[in-house]
């Protein structure tokens, strides 16, 4: 029985079609107002009790059911009592009922279950259905005559009521309403409907005052479905029009004709055409921009990432995959933390701290695929896509700027190093230049000047010749070695020994000396013995001339 039951409310669409048909054919749907809901609801009405009953374990046999469970037929009592004050007799009700029980019939012997158990389950709910009917019946005798009358009465105010209602916002409605039969005749039309077309389009059909001429009435309905909205120019061209197609089978099933609903929509067109221009133009823009921002994404210099807020890479470029030495897909998903050496971890942290807007200069280590470390600087930027938290990783390898700036450094040490040794240098030249003039001072002193004086008090041509000679050897070697004699020493030496002394030095021989002073070679070696003793050279092996000129 269950199975049964849900069988029936599944093929609810068979089940109404079946009953229009079955109410036709006795006369009744052509008097009836159901509408589809009020049919699904009538089903429903019958099959829901029984359902509730199976699952309370309530015996469902005929008798039981009019001793005990008189409420199963609670629902189909109620719409009796509903449809007799409307004026329906207990022929048509009760006759429409039946027909709703062959529908259901119908359904139950097209069912894909064993012909034992269907015989069963239908003799069964039959059972039912006939216990709901009678207690049904009993509800619909119990009512005295004037009780329907009255009951009549009031229902037919109310429905005058309702009739009225409906009529004023029908012609009290902006909207133009046209009401068509089968044929796409129009039979009735509102007043916003007159003002536009005229009363006399009601001689007309509804495809030629739409323009639709080429329309068959079935194509007119499927091509603009119910439920739906479609936009419509009428032959004037005045107005662009919303169109929606009303069966009134949706009112009434006995009604075969369709409401068609025109409602003047040209400014929304117009401004939506409007919209559409900006949306295009902005659209068009975001485009260029989107196009503009890849590109640049794509060929930029520096490494490219964008993390999310849990720290996963969403995007990478192409020169941040060769940065970290892998494919751009191995990159994207990985989170950021993987991709730099432990010790960079708490500086990836605080740069994920900063606010939005906010940007964040560091220098970090980063690992290629193959786990070599290099030295990274990054810049970080935060910032919002649709409420969510994105940073914007900038990354550079700065392995070549480090080691440009090593040998810079190591540059500057060197230069440092240079400085040092130039100024020792100069200090160095600087003390040889004073020893240099101290050394020609002296020369100039014990040579230069006593050979000048000598040369102006000595009346012999010859000896001022040879002092000339003597005096041009000691110009000649101003800038050479001063030589060992100093003025403590000159004081020891005879004025013979001293201009000896001074021939050596200019590199005279024993018989240049000789020569020289007009004296012979013997006494010359004598003048050396005794230099040689007042310098403190006898016995020493130092050559005179080499001692002179040191």
């Amino acid at each position: 029985m269950k199975l049964l039951l849900e069988i029936i409310l599944k093929e609810m669409e068979d089940f109404l079609s079946n009953w229009a048909m079955y109410m036709e054919r006795a006369g009744y749907l052509e008097h009836t107002t159901a509408k589809r809901e009020d049919c699904i609801l009538s089903i429903q009405g019958v099959i829901f009790p029984i359902q509730k009953h199976l699952e309370d374990g309530i015996p469902l046999d005929f008798a039981s059911l009019l001793k005990n469970s008189r409420d199963i037929a609670k629902l189909i009592v109620m719409t009796g009592q509903r449809h007799k004050a409307r004026g329906l007799n207990a022929e048509m009700f009760f006759g429409c009922f039946k027909t709703l029980i062959h529908s259901v019939e119908d359904i139950i012997l097209k069912a894909d279950i064993d012909d034992k158990e269907k015989l069963s389950s239908y003799i069964e709910l039959r059972r039912i259905i006939d216990a709901m009917e009678t207690i049904a019946l009993n509800d619909w005798d119990s009512q005295s005559s004037d009780d329907n009358h009255l009951m009549l009465a009031e229902k037919n105010r109310s429905l005058t009521l309702d009739k009225n209602k409906y009529e004023n916002i029908f012609e009290a409605t902006s909207d133009i309403a046209i009401v068509i039969n089968g044929n796409g005749d129009i039979i009735e039309m509102n007043t916003s409907a007159k003002n536009r077309f005229g009363d006399e389009a009601l001689e007309i059909n509804i495809l030629k005052l739409l323009g639709l001429e080429a329309y068959t009435v079935e194509n007119f309905i499927s091509s603009f479905p119910y439920g739906e909205r479609h936009e419509i120019m009428l032959p004037d061209k005045v107005a662009i029009y919303s169109m929606v197609i009303v069966p009134l089978k949706k009112v009434s099933l006995a009604s075969a004709g369709y409401v068609v609903i025109l409602n003047d929509i040209t400014c929304m067109v117009d401004q939506r055409l409007k919209l559409e221009q900006v949306v295009s133009e902005r659209t068009e823009a975001l485009g260029k921009s989107e196009k503009l921002f890849r590109s640049l994404f794509t060929s930029a210099g520096e490494g490219i990432m964008l993390v999310d807020k849990s720290m996963s890479i969403v995007q990478v470029n192409e020169k941040a995959s060769d940065i970290f030495g892998m494919k751009m897909s191995d990159v994207e998903g990985k989170k950021v933390v993987q991709l730099f050496h432990p010790d960079s971890i708490d500086r990836l942290g605080l740069a994920a701290s900063i606010k939005e807007g906010d940007v964040w200069h560091g220098e970090v280590n980063g690992v290629t695929a193959s786990e070599d470390v290099f030295p990274a600087s990054i810049t970080v930027n935060k910032f919002q896509i649709s409420g969510e938290d994105f940073l914007h990783l900038i990354v550079r390898n700065i392995t070549q700027q480090k080691s440009m700036e090593e040998y810079l450094r190591q540059e500057k040490s060197k230069a440092e190093e240079m400085n040092v040794t130039l100024r020792n240098v100069m200090k160095a030249i600087d003390k040889e230049k004073e020893e240099l003039e101290l050394s020609i001072s002296q020369k100039v002193v014990t040579s230069i000047i006593p050979s000048l004086q000598k040369l102006a008090t000595e009346d012999s041509s010859e000896v001022r010749k040879m002092y000339m000679n003597i005096l041009r050897d000691q110009l000649a070697g101003l800038t050479k070695s001063t030589g060992a004699i100093n003025n403590e020493d000159m004081m020891k030496l005879t004025k013979s020994e001293i201009q000896v002394c001074q021939l050596i030095q200019s590199g005279s021989t024993s018989k240049d000396i000789a020569d020289s002073m007009n004296i012979s070679t013997e006494t010359v070696q004598t003048h050396r013995k005794n230099i040689r003793k007042k310098l403190g050279l006898s016995g020493k092996d130092v050559n005179l001339f080499a001692y002179l000129n040191k």
